[in-house]
């Protein structure tokens, strides 16, 4: 899934023009840095390297859609849908950022890699799968909750796994939206039961109760109600008219990973994460090396 490193980082001490370029960097270009750095897997240990954080949220939205589209992006096997986090982060209700194909992962049969993205963090969440395209409505009005849901084919439960395209150090030293500029932290997902839309009741996702254990013990507790906007139908939602107001849709077959309902980052490879979903099901997996 990654290709061999074709860019090695410089063994000498960045320079002023170093630092320049970085700074001067366009959307596409920063894409090019974070892309690079994850399928090289030659993380970003000189914080020169690092983009400059964009000027505010718009031009955060910009270096997505930039990474999103990159040609490195099909070595990620694609832009396969959307992971929002970050509640009341930058003055926004929420943040939304491209989640790649090769990284969702089929439980129990597949076990994400520590190393493939750096993992540092794992949410249960429950992620939603498209079943059609959900394009700006004619008469400019936002999309409802139950126009959104009417295009949903199924809900999957799901880990999501955070990672990183940077030393712990360098992201450390960033601004905010430098931080949120590496993709939202983005790694992948661990897909377990679906539970198809006609069958479910998208109050129930909002009222359900959520757990995390590790190797048994159970870590933090949450529910679809820590979602943005109050559960994950309605973070959906949000997703779906902020894109149009881009000028850009959730299409049919992506996934949307609808925000975190509690955290951890206490674990370490070959630990055993179970996420489990009151009354609805439970997923597992294996953190690998």
């Amino acid at each position: 899934q990654a290709r061999p490193c074709s860019t090695p980082l410089p063994s000498e001490p960045p320079t002023p023009v170093m630092a320049a370029a970085a700074a001067a960097m366009t959307p596409s270009e920063a894409a090019s840095v974070f892309l690079e750095a994850w399928a090289t897997r030659e993380w970003i240990i000189d914080p020169e390297r690092y983009p400059q954080a964009p000027k505010d949220v718009a031009a955060l939205y910009e270096t997505y859609r930039e990474i999103q589209i990159h040609p490195i992006a099909a070595e990620l096997g694609g832009h396969g849908g959307y992971k929002i986090g970050a509640v009341g982060a930058l003055g926004e209700p929420c943040l939304y950022a491209p989640l790649f194909r090769n990284f969702f992962l089929e439980a129990p049969d597949q076990n994400p890699s520590a190393a493939s993205c750096q993992i540092h963090q794992v949410e249960p969440e429950f992620g939603i799968l498209m079943g059609r395209d959900l394009p700006a409505r004619a008469d400019g009005e936002p999309h409802s909750v139950e126009d959104v849901w009417a295009a949903v084919d199924s809900v999957v439960l799901c880990i999501e796994y955070c990672g990183r395209r940077a030393s712990t150090e360098v992201v450390a030293a960033q601004e905010p939206l430098g931080k949120m500029a590496d993709i939202l932290s983005a790694g992948g997902v661990v897909m377990g039961p679906r539970l198809p839309a006609v069958d479910t009741d998208p109050l129930s996702l909002t009222e359900c109760a959520t757990a995390l254990a590790v190797n048994g013990a159970e870590v933090c507790q949450g529910a679809g109600s820590k979602c943005p906007d109050g559960g994950p139908v309605q973070a959906l939602t949000y997703l779906a008219n902020h894109l149009n107001g881009r000028g850009l849709l959730i299409e049919k077959g992506q996934l949307v990973v609808t925000g975190a309902t509690c955290i951890t980052r206490d674990f370490k490879i070959g630990d055993t994460v179970s996420a489990t979903f009151s009354g609805l099901g439970l997923v597992q997996t294996t953190i690998g090396p």
